[in-house]
């Protein structure tokens, strides 16, 4: 069976969902701790339980093309992290991996910009957080 199969609908839940769960997914392949946060209107996707006691939080953003990411709602605080997956237009292709950026929240107001008058994320600025999972093991 072919694994790209064409999905009818486009629902930023759809693909929102679908990134906490795979994120969620990652982490426990690395052996961390995590669960998910449940809710219509959560601050935080996900909570790692650190071995020293410490709880790290996630918020999980993603994007199936790739022109920027919003950051609207994003509170920058101490051991909270975003967790951005691009799907760079292959959303559906089941072979293909999205990339992965996870930024620490205290960083984010350095690297957002004003773009269609939302604060956002631009792919560009985001090169030295590609698959920095080591911020999430602890």
């Amino acid at each position: 069976m072919d694994a790209v199969i064409k999905a009818d609908r486009k629902s930023s839940q759809e693909s929102g969902t679908g990134s906490e769960f795979l994120i969620l997914s990652n982490l426990y392949r690395l052996g961390v701790n995590a669960f998910l946060s449940f809710g219509n209107t959560k601050q935080v996707d996900i909570i790692i339980k650190a071995k020293n006691g410490l709880a790290l939080t996630v918020d999980v953003k993603s994007v199936r093309d790739y022109s920027s990411i919003p950051v609207t709602n994003v509170r920058p605080r101490e051991n909270h992290y975003i967790v951005v997956v691009v799907y760079n237009k292959k959303f559906s292709d089941l072979t293909v991996i999205p990339d992965y950026f996870i930024i620490p929240s205290l960083q984010i107001d350095d690297l957002q910009e004003i773009y269609k008058s939302e604060k956002r994320l631009l792919k560009g600025k985001l090169a030295d957080f590609k698959n920095q999972w080591h911020y999430l093991m602890c």
